[in-house]
């Protein structure tokens, strides 16, 4: 009963954290679907505090970036770009991307035909992050539905990902385009929160158990439990 229990309580701290490291990697194969990052109610770093970040294709590996899609800011998107046609019920105001290039812009765009400048990224989701760009962009979108300005970006090394995956700082979870486009955002961290623990209740399935229940002694799950406490 002991070694059933550890090893269920094992799987329910660790194999999040497997599969969340899986889908970083993942990320650096082409064709496969992006996802987000969502700060956990333990994240440390407040600048990152309750973020949800949308992840892009690495261009400067080993260095991976991303998108917060989250945080808006006091900026006029017309500050930026004064020649900017806004779309009906299209924020007015930029979005903080991150910390790093703070003014730097990048478009995210929903509905518009993927191109060389903004290429596709999931759904119906394209990103460009040329300046020129998305100066041009902005004053005509083309078939666009949805735009969002987003100032900054957050970026990591794959090993520091990892690591602040393993420390408890990010949940992973699948991009959603009603996420990132979301007229309440600041809202959509608390949800993604709620659906990151629900996935991890729901991630434990028998196969893994019975193999762990293989591989490890009572001893050696009880070692592996308390060291990630």
């Amino acid at each position: 009963m002991l070694r059933a229990v550890v090893v269920a309580t094992l799987c329910a701290v660790v194999l999040p954290v497997l599969v969340a490291a899986r889908a970083v990697r993942r990320i650096q194969e082409p064709g496969k679907k992006t996802f987000f990052l969502v700060a956990t109610p333990d994240m440390p770093d407040p600048m990152f505090a309750e973020t949800v970040i949308l992840m892009l294709p690495p261009t400067e590996p080993p260095l991976i970036a991303g998108l917060i899609v989250n945080k808006p800011t006091n900026v006029p998107v017309s500050k930026v770009f004064p020649d900017a046609r806004l779309l009906k019920n299209e924020p007015s105001v930029a979005y903080f991307g991150g910390p790093v290039y703070p003014s730097d812009p990048s478009l995210i765009l929903r509905g518009s035909k993927p191109s060389a400048s903004a290429p596709w990224l999931f759904d119906d989701i394209s990103v460009s992050t040329d300046p020129d760009a998305v100066a041009q962009l902005v004053k005509n979108p083309g078939a666009a539905t949805d735009l969002r300005l987003v100032l900054g970006r957050a970026q990591w090394s794959l090993n520091q990902l990892h690591a602040e995956i393993l420390e408890g700082s990010w949940y992973v979870l699948p991009a959603d385009p009603k996420i990132v486009f979301s007229r309440k955002p600041k809202q959509v961290w608390r949800v993604l929160v709620q659906r990151a623990q629900l996935q991890e209740v729901n991630l434990t399935p028998a196969p893994e158990r019975s193999a762990l229940e293989t591989i490890l002694t009572p001893a050696d799950a009880a070692a592996v439990y308390l060291r990630t406490r």
